[in-house]
């Protein structure tokens, strides 16, 4: 996705699970495309019995977190913070400020009475800005998966495809680009700015080693995600569509990926400074000397 503001941070939503590791190592790679820092946010109960071991536990997984991501040796600012408050409002909140908030498929902040994963399909369906909800069962990406990008005519359309040719750029790998006009025999307005980027992309001469064609979109996307898992590396799609955004993050449709390396990211515009909705999120101190900027 390209950001012009490379101040804007790639935030990590970190619980002190393998999971949040995960996504923390897929966020950096992110972060160093992007030329923007990387910042790694712990949320605690502000409610917390004993706030000091709370502080206390959010230190040592955001020490864990940093370390996972400097033994990467990816060149990347690191900044991080506690929260208190909700994790998935605060991480939704996040998202105003951010180029996109990355959450692991699963984590320890799930609510107790909600299904593992609960927490980043909150944040998934309702945050403002861009979401990513990483799945990584490999550490290292294979370049012989394809990145699929849903098009549409929506305002997040365009993101999504600049979004997918950047990491196509960087990740070295083929796009399949879904979308519901090309196939249909219907008229296409090649004014739309979708239609002219599509069209740029497809003609670019630094882009015809890369195996990108386009496809008709399917009635239902989890039914070719249930078909392709084991191939997709990451799905994009515009997270201004409500009903998409709640089929990719159904029971079902996680079930589907358990146990992929099929990340999804929801790509949307929205305002970078908060609007004031009333999200308790209060900031928190970090000692220096486990956890501070790099």
């Amino acid at each position: 996705m390209n950001i012009p503001d490379s101040a804007t941070p790639v935030v990590v939503g970190i619980d002190g699970s393998k999971h949040a590791l995960r996504a923390a190592r897929w966020a950096a790679l992110e972060a160093a495309s992007r030329d923007t820092p990387l910042r790694l946010v712990y949320v605690i109960d502000p409610e917390a019995v004993d706030r000091q071991e709370s502080i206390d536990r959010a230190q040592h997984a955001l020490h864990k977190a940093w370390k996972a991501v400097t033994d990467t040796h990816i060149e990347v600012k690191l900044e991080s913070e506690i929260l208190s408050g909700s994790p998935a409002e605060c991480l939704a909140e996040e998202s105003r400020r951010a180029a996109v908030v990355c959450i692991g498929a699963r984590g320890t902040h799930d609510a107790p009475d909600a299904p593992r994963g609960s927490t980043a399909v909150e944040v998934a369906r309702s945050a403002p800005g861009s979401v990513a909800i990483i799945r990584r069962k490999h550490r290292e990406f294979d370049h012989r998966k394809w990145i699929v990008a849903v098009l549409d005519e929506s305002a997040s359309a365009t993101a999504v495809l600049n979004a997918a040719e950047a990491d196509s750029t960087w990740r070295d790998a083929p796009i399949l680009m879904l979308e519901p006009w090309s196939h249909s025999g219907a008229p296409v307005d090649v004014r739309h700015p979708v239609h002219a980027a599509l069209e740029r992309y497809l003609r670019a001469a630094d882009n015809r080693h890369l195996e990108s064609v386009t496809l008709a979109m399917p009635g239902h996307l989890s039914n070719l995600l249930r078909q392709s898992a084991c191939i997709d590396q990451l799905v994009i799609v515009p997270g201004d569509d409500r009903e998409l955004v709640a089929e990719l993050t159904s029971d079902e449709m996680r079930k589907t990926l358990k146990g992929s390396d099929c990340t999804l990211l929801f790509v949307r515009s929205c305002p970078r400074a908060s609007t004031g909705n009333g999200v308790a999120c209060q900031k928190g101190s970090i000692e220096p000397s486990m956890v501070g900027q790099r």
